[in-house]
């Protein structure tokens, strides 16, 4: 990841040039983001035990890849316990 990133600067890899797009079309179409083709980076089914993310690199010749989904763990079970404590 970049040091330098501004704030959307991941919506020209999302929306231009296919990106996420193109994913969101495929699911749409055939509720598999992968398509029949399977064009793109390979988007692997949703796994709680080792969740994957798609990831937008800057300034790659691949700026799509998926990797482990686990930066944001201890926030997120955090925010469950506190939930879970103080129920709204």
């Amino acid at each position: 990841m970049s040091s330098f990133q501004f704030h959307g600067s991941d919506l020209t890899n999302a929306f231009l040039g296919g990106g996420l797009r193109d994913y969101i079309l495929r699911f749409a179409d055939t509720l598999d983001p992968n398509g029949r083709e399977g064009l793109g980076v390979f988007w692997p089914q949703w796994d709680p035990a080792k969740p994957k993310a798609l990831i937008f690199k800057n300034g790659v010749l691949f700026p799509i890849v998926t990797g482990d989904d686990n930066y944001r763990s201890q926030p997120l079970d955090y925010v469950a316990n506190m939930s879970l404590r103080y129920p709204i």
